[in-house]
């Protein structure tokens, strides 16, 4: 396996790949009830399917993603979680790509290898949503940002717009990146003079061009996306900046178990020292170094000056991006020579890691069952109930669903109608369904009985002042006597009501 490794490096990079998928993928859909708890990832299916140029939580890319991943593979929660397994794959291959240019082929491997233990790309990128959605495109900024620093192409300068463009429209959060990129190349005396250069002027003309659909958007829907961030967290400064040590301690957290892999696996190799002394001050001799650094260090810094700034709560789940560098520097630090007498440490935990893993599904799933209550719903059967109750009264194809947020999401995603489902119940967060739509196509509005009925029943009247039938259905659960009744609000197509 060494001399493989040795003369191969992309060989064993791409079998590290494979199994990355295959576990992140059968790993959440044999131990998950649901996809999400909170309908999450229905929720983003339902956006894509409209096809919009945002959405009242967010910018677009991330549904569009959802919604073309799902017009190639059925609509399975395996599936969902074979996107989010590939994305995040993806954002290690280019991580690699990033490492070959830091280190020797057989560490530039180990950076993968090291992916495995960190829960950003882990288990917190089963959960595929706008913050997973950024995991790919921050490397791949970076990256694209390296090469224009090292050969000044102008494919490369398209291509990094196109890459920004893609970050920013995935989550604004993405700016900050942007700015310490931006920041690096104003403030580097070797990487300045690129703004005397046509490239660095075609990447950003590239980037603003793509976003101009998205802009118009916002201006035709009173920046729903902006408005809906402004109103998360609590608004208080003193708050906001009570945040900030919560989300610095998860950022060492969550790079905690791959750096006690590579001390395990520097105490395997007999080493007698742990750091190799001057590594950051070589890595900041090179304009590539600097790039790198600026691009790791500088969205952790801006997040925290904006957020306090601005008030913002800063949640931990925003650094998840920021973890495609930490493999590498991980590697950087660790002493030349210290990791090579036992090559085979780093992919032998890995590999243990995930038979590991796949032994505890069992576990894992029973006390599953205990979570939270949304967690626990029978999404699924429920949906299939939806299409029962309605093909009851019609013939004509369930184009529109409303309700509680699981259940009308739920009905897009496993209902082979795949109707719209209308966004809190709400014509203004959904502009994509008008009211002669509803009158002319009909709608379901899908209500839990025990639970938020009476504001669920009054979202059904401003949607349609009449229905013309009512039903009422129980579901059982996933445990034993465990069941869910379920109310459904069914106004018929016009032209079957005129009838």
């Amino acid at each position: 396996m060494r001399s493989v490794f040795r003369t191969s490096p992309a060989t064993g990079v791409i079998l590290l790949l494979l199994l990355f998928v295959a576990v992140w993928t059968a790993y959440p859909a044999f131990t998950r009830l649901n996809l999400d708890k909170y309908g999450d990832m229905l929720e983003n299916y339902s956006w894509g399917i409209a096809w919009q140029a945002g959405y009242f939580k967010h910018p677009p890319l991330f549904a569009w993603i959802t919604a073309g991943w799902f017009s190639l593979f059925p609509n399975t929660d395996w599936a969902y979680y074979l996107l989010s397994a590939a994305n995040a794959a993806l954002a290690i291959l280019a991580s690699w790509r990033i490492a070959i240019r830091f280190l020797d082929p057989w560490r530039a491997f180990l950076s993968v290898a090291l992916f495995f233990f960190l829960p950003p790309f882990t288990f917190l990128a089963t959960k595929y949503n706008a913050n997973a959605a950024m995991l790919p495109l921050w490397p791949l900024t970076v990256l694209l940002y390296l090469r224009l620093l090292e050969r000044r192409k102008m494919l490369d300068a398209v291509l990094l717009g196109v890459v920004a463009a893609a970050g920013m429209l995935a989550k604004y959060y993405s700016a900050v990146q942007l700015a310490a990129i931006a920041l690096h190349l104003v403030a580097d005396r070797e990487a300045r003079p690129m703004l005397r250069q046509a490239v660095a002027w075609v990447a950003c003309a590239v980037f603003l061009l793509l976003l101009v659909p998205h802009a118009v958007w916002l201006f035709q829907n009173d920046f729903l996306p902006v408005t809906y961030a402004a109103h998360q967290g609590h608004g208080s400064w003193l708050d906001a900046l009570l945040t900030v040590p919560r989300f610095l301690v998860a950022v060492l957290l969550y790079a905690l178990p791959a750096t006690g892999v590579v001390g395990l696996a520097l105490w395997r190799n007999g080493a007698t020292r742990l750091v190799e002394p001057g590594w950051v001050r070589r890595l900041r001799q090179g304009v590539k170094g600097r790039a790198l650094l600026w691009a790791t260090f500088g969205p952790l810094a801006l997040a925290v000056f904006l957020g306090t700034v601005f008030s913002a709560d800063l949640s931990s789940v925003w650094a998840l991006p920021m973890f495609y560098s930490v493999p590498i520097l991980l590697l950087l630090s660790a002493p030349q020579g210290q990791l090579e007498r036992r090559r085979g440490v780093i992919p032998a935990i890995a590999v243990g890691f995930c038979l590991v893993l796949m032994a505890a599904v069992p576990a894992v799933r029973w006390f599953d069952r205990a979570d939270e209550v949304y967690h626990r719903v029978p999404v699924r059967r429920i949906a299939q109930e939806v299409e029962r109750a309605w093909a009851a009264h019609t013939d004509a194809p369930l184009a529109i669903v409303a309700g509680d947020k699981i259940l009308a999401s739920g009905a897009s995603f496993y209902g082979p109608s795949r109707p719209l489902s209308m966004q809190g119940s709400s014509f203004a967060l959904t502009p994509w369904v008008k009211p002669e739509d509803v009158a002319r196509k009909g709608i379901l509005v899908a209500c839990f009985k025990e639970r938020g009925l009476k504001a669920c029943e009054a979202a059904a009247q401003r949607l349609r002042p009449a229905y013309d039938a009512q039903v009422d259905v129980t579901v059982h659960g996933f445990a034993p006597g465990e069941e869910w009744p379920v109310r459904f609000f069914i106004a018929l197509p016009r032209a079957q009501t005129a009838g």
